[in-house]
């Protein structure tokens, strides 16, 4: 669907027949990867930009998280462009999107076909180790959003580390601190 209109999206009406992973050789989608170092070796100055929505959406979605995670581990540079950082502000008192990030799994990674969601999580030899691997791609110290969530000065950062912990306990039900 259209994220601002919800509208679903047509196939395409040109006559060029529509080729999806029930024909796995013909099918261009699950060759993300293999296109990616082929760009990289054959493309100088190849990059991902990674454009967020206001709701980052983007993080939701099962393709995107794993090319995300592939472009990383090749070495491709990645770039992040946020429609808006006031839900990452180390101050920012509503922590919903930061639970939403650092609780992540591909496992719950949406796909406009539940194939293409098959398809995906196959590639995926261990989905606890993809997703801590995410997470290094996302908080990481050359992650996508490492500058963003940095505090100003040392107690600061303990105290909005402290926070985040809270409200990530919150959100696992996990046993509260004191």
């Amino acid at each position: 669907r259209d994220t601002v209109t919800g509208e679903v999206f047509q196939c395409c009406n040109c006559a060029q027949p529509k080729v999806f992973n029930d024909r796995p050789d013909a099918c261009e989608l699950n060759k993300f990867d293999d296109l990616m170092v082929a760009l990289q070796r054959e493309a100088p100055g190849f990059r991902q930009l990674l454009a967020v929505d206001r709701d980052f959406e983007v993080f939701s979605r099962v393709w995107c998280v794993a090319e995300l995670v592939q472009a990383y581990f090749s070495r491709i540079p990645q770039r992040v462009q946020l429609h808006s950082c006031e839900g990452l502000r180390d101050d920012a008192e509503d922590l919903e999107l930061y639970v939403k990030l650092a609780t992540m799994t591909v496992a719950s990674a949406e796909a406009s076909r539940p194939e293409d969601k098959e398809e995906v999580l196959s590639q995926i030899a261990c989905v606890p180790e993809f997703d801590a691997q995410l997470q290094v791609v996302i908080f990481g110290g050359h992650g996508l959003l490492s500058r963003r969530f940095v505090g100003f000065g040392l107690l600061e950062a303990a105290a909005n580390a402290a926070r985040r912990m809270k409200a990530l306990s919150r959100s696992q039900s996990l046993p509260r601190p004191a």
